[in-house]
């Protein structure tokens, strides 16, 4: 496996979900350097949220845009997820994978319940759609939506000159932000958190790609670890 010393780590999450995502790393690599300059941010949209007796989040921008849980359930599609609906009140399950898990998870509980998905403007699984046509009662509502962003001076300048980079991708979407960049990312090796990430970001035509085990922080921190020499 292709491994660099001491390289670039660009990660382009939102301010918050970045630096968690480098803390998270620096206890399970070597030595490298961390440079942020966010793709995105999350926009809210002026979205009425209708009543509703059991939410689903993908996202904790999703649960960032939702009423407080008091009490009520919600399906999550991961542990991070999960932690941020408890923190505002709900009673938390997680799928602790995609949004297939998700799916998957919430079929097999067959609630009776009042489901909304609280989601962003681009939306991957066709979650509702899915529990409709298995016979739940599932609306979603769009209540916000990633902003992109330019790359920063700090970024350009790394690419111009490192030779050793490893781009960490979350989304499909961040890759379709970053094709927008005027910058060259052939040097880069990524670390994709899904295969249709790892597919999505061919167009970027970098170094390599590699996958993530599972659809979560830390397992993205250990398949960027493991570039790290």
């Amino acid at each position: 496996m292709l491994r660099f010393d001491n390289p670039v780590v660009l990660v382009t999450r939102p301010e918050a979900d970045a630096q968690r995502f480098v803390d998270v790393l620096r206890t399970v690599s070597g030595p490298f350097s961390a440079i942020i300059s966010p793709s995105f941010e999350n926009e809210t949209l002026s979205a009425e949220i209708p009543d509703f007796e059991t939410a689903i989040f993908t996202s904790r921008a999703g649960v960032a845009q939702a009423p407080r849980g008091n009490g009520r359930l919600a399906f999550c599609v991961g542990d991070a997820t999960a932690r941020a609906a408890k923190d505002a009140g709900y009673i938390s399950i997680s799928a602790d994978g995609s949004a297939d898990d998700l799916v998957t998870l919430i079929l097999r509980q067959r609630p009776n319940d009042a489901l909304l998905h609280i989601r962003g403007e681009t939306s991957r699984g066709d979650i509702t759609k899915r529990l409709n046509d298995a016979g739940l009662r599932c609306k979603d509502v769009v209540a916000y939506r990633k902003a992109a962003k330019a790359p920063s001076q700090t970024i350009r300048d790394a690419l111009a000159v490192n030779e050793m980079v490893i781009l960490p991708v979350f989304s499909a979407e961040t890759v379709s932000i970053l094709e927008t960049w005027p910058l060259n990312f052939e040097g880069c090796a990524v670390v994709a958190i899904s295969d249709l990430v790892a597919g999505a970001s061919a167009t970027l035509l970098p170094l390599n790609v590699v996958v993530s085990p599972a659809p979560n922080v830390h397992a993205m921190a250990q398949a960027t670890a493991r570039l790290i020499a």
